[in-house]
């Protein structure tokens, strides 16, 4: 009896040190995955594409030299955003393109990470983007660091539903100066058939803040994309539509124009009157 214990004995031990040794080994190799990691919203999700509207107004007619007036208004007031944007947003633009060629690894709590490095001017940055899954979609947030002047720094964060067809982003002015600067909200549809992505000023510094410039696409005649620049400073609206094939197009500024009609242009950006 007494050998058949100790025999039950070591059994009982043998079995306690593979259990142990089983839980370690699994212990070692991470969290465990819950399966497909989420996708990366696209990249016009972020960056707004000032660079669409129709470039070089002017032209001749009947050997008197045309005006551009009504395209020179509104190609005006999209790039004062256009200047504001790209300039500020250079490195986090960089850091959102540069993180869909990358691939992921599970870090636990349902959140998926990034790493990866960048450059900007010749000047290299890491970043981390997370994922988070959670039950309407996915939390994001990118950490962007710098050797010798930060690190992990939240430059920006953000939301997008299951489909990927709507979603947020807050992004702020930089680890200079840590504040608030503007919110992007973007959708689409399934077929990339109509889209938009609206840029609202949140900085507390701005007088203008809760000012935007919204931009989308639609299937709409004759113009089928669109800016809204919304000047909450003097509260003022413009509105400008143009067609992407033929760049003809139209504006309206009650404020500026000192009526609420809407002024044209043609295909060769000249002034014409409105049909």
């Amino acid at each position: 009896m007494k050998r058949n214990r100790g025999k039950f004995s070591q059994s009982l031990i043998t079995f306690f040190l593979a259990a142990v040794f089983l839980v370690t080994s699994c212990s070692e190799e991470g969290p465990e995955s819950p399966g497909v990691a989420p996708t990366i919203p696209p990249s016009s999700s972020f960056e707004m594409d000032l660079n669409q509207f129709p470039e070089e107004g002017g032209g001749s007619s009947g050997g008197r030299t045309a005006t551009a007036y009504n395209w020179s208004h509104a190609a005006v007031n999209v790039g004062i955003w256009n200047l504001v944007i790209g300039v500020s947003t250079i490195i986090p633009v960089a850091a959102f393109k540069a993180a869909e060629t990358r691939t992921p690894e599970f870090i636990g709590n349902n959140t998926w990470q990034w790493t990866y490095t960048f450059e900007v001017d010749k000047i290299q940055h890491s970043a981390k983007l997370q994922g988070t899954l959670v039950s309407d979609g996915v939390n994001w947030k990118m950490l962007l660091s710098k050797a010798g002047e930060y690190t992990d720094y939240e430059w920006y964060s953000g939301h997008s539903n299951t489909e990927h067809t709507e979603g947020w982003w807050l992004l702020n002015l930089g680890p200079d100066e840590a504040r608030p600067f503007i919110r992007i909200d973007w959708d689409r549809n399934v077929n990339n058939t109509e889209a938009s992505i609206k840029y609202t000023s949140t900085d507390p510094q701005n007088p203008g803040i809760g000012g935007y410039i919204h931009y989308g696409i639609n299937e709409q005649t004759p113009f089928n994309t669109y800016y809204t620049i919304f000047d909450n400073q003097n509260d003022n609206l413009i509105e400008i539509k143009w067609n992407q094939t033929t760049h003809a197009g139209t504006v309206r500024n009650l404020k500026f124009f000192g009526d609420a009609n809407f002024r044209c242009w043609n295909a060769a950006l000249q002034d014409v009157v409105c049909e």
